[in-house]
């Protein structure tokens, strides 16, 4: 009589089982489904209009690597022709893969040394860091600025190191050959500094993306340019409107169009979503602000969808961190949290060196 007993309870529990697979094999849940349900109580971060807190994320075991990014990569072999066939696939085989973003530092603060890295270790993330050569150099006391060893060991710690120049100068108001030397000259600078031949420079204030001769002078040194604002860049070019000063006909990231004109969007205009603006408008009201950054990050992923590739990539980008609330600065508490964000919700951040540009198609992509 036990063992019939003991049969029938196990007949019952895989009886219940079964339903259970059934009922789940059917449904539009499932059991991952289910868990990430259960993991979204956790968080007090809402997606909808209001916040109620910004706390500081709990840190987590510092690695150099980001165990949450499926597009896992070492940093590249780069060259001024940016060929290579491998790209990114074009089928989201996963949610999350079009939850990519760029995160940018410039201006050489030495708060991004001391403070944000600390903060992108704690969850394996890796930025371009843009560096202008003479404020490392004119920092004497090397307390504003970062100094080359800081700046080494970003590399050394698989951070991407770039360009911003020589001076921080407007581009826009140089003679011919004080743009080469602002241009030219800062990668030699960084390459004599032991900087790994940088690929990518940032122009100062993004306000020549429609300047030919500054172009033509970038493309001489460097495969992209950071050169411009939006609130995302788009990796086939195709997705600025005449809302948002591109041109519907647009479909590919080509310098110039037909006409020989420059276009709107291209890989000398890359263009980024300035964090300090908020900042400054929203006088460091971190509430609000950390909104817009969910806001931001968030924009392109209807776009990924519905194309079915990753094309649409939020790039933010950070100058000063601490709490000086000076106009260049972002609260150490806000970064923090939205770091914790990114991290939380599953999102790829990737260094703007990852990206590459194919001839034959005039698209970026993403390194693989």
């Amino acid at each position: 009589m036990k063992l019939i007993k003991k049969i029938d309870k196990c007949q019952i529990a895989f009886s219940i089982i079964l339903v259970l697979t059934v009922f789940l094999s059917q449904s539009s849940f499932s059991i991952v489904h289910i868990l990430a349900l259960a993991s979204s109580q956790k968080h007090n971060i809402s997606h909808g209009s209001h916040i109620t807190t910004i706390v500081k994320p709990t840190r987590v075991a510092k690695s150099h690597h980001n165990t949450n990014n499926a597009i896992t990569r070492s940093k590249p072999t780069r060259n001024n022709n940016n060929g290579g066939s491998k790209q990114l696939s074009s089928t989201i085989s996963n949610v999350n893969t079009t939850k990519v973003v760029i995160l940018t530092f410039g201006d050489t603060e030495k708060s991004q040394f001391t403070t944000a890295k600390p903060i992108l270790d704690q969850y394996g993330f890796k930025a371009s860091f843009f560096i202008t050569c003479s404020y490392v150099a004119n920092d004497e006391k090397q307390t504003q600025r970062m100094n080359w060893n800081d700046i080494l060991a970003l590399q050394e710690d698989g951070q991407d190191i770039e360009s911003k120049g020589m001076t921080h100068a407007d581009l826009n108001n140089l003679s011919p050959n004080a743009l080469d030397s602002e241009v030219g000259g800062s990668k030699q600078c960084l390459e004599n500094h032991g900087i790994n031949s940088p690929n990518i420079f940032a122009v100062v204030h993004g306000d020549a993306w429609n300047n030919l001769v500054v172009i033509d002078a970038i493309s001489k040194y460097y495969g992209f340019a950071d050169n411009g604002f939006a609130n995302l860049m788009f990796l086939q070019c195709d997705g600025y409107g005449s809302s948002n000063g591109g041109s519907s006909k647009q479909n590919n990231c080509s310098t110039f169009d037909g006409s020989g004109t420059l276009n709107y969007a291209n890989r000398y205009s890359i263009r980024e979503e300035s964090h300090n603006s908020w900042d400054e408008s929203y006088l460091h009201n971190d509430q609000i602000i950390f909104q817009k950054f969910v806001e931001e990050v968030n924009s392109g992923i209807n776009f990924n969808n519905k194309k079915g590739m990753v094309d649409a990539i939020p790039i933010v980008a950070y100058h000063i961190i601490d709490n000086s609330q000076d106009p260049s600065s972002t609260d150490v508490n806000l970064f923090a949290a939205e770091m914790k964000y990114l991290h939380d919700n599953g999102f790829k951040v990737i260094p703007m060196s990852d990206l590459g540009y194919d001839e034959s198609t005039n698209f970026m992509y993403i390194r693989q």
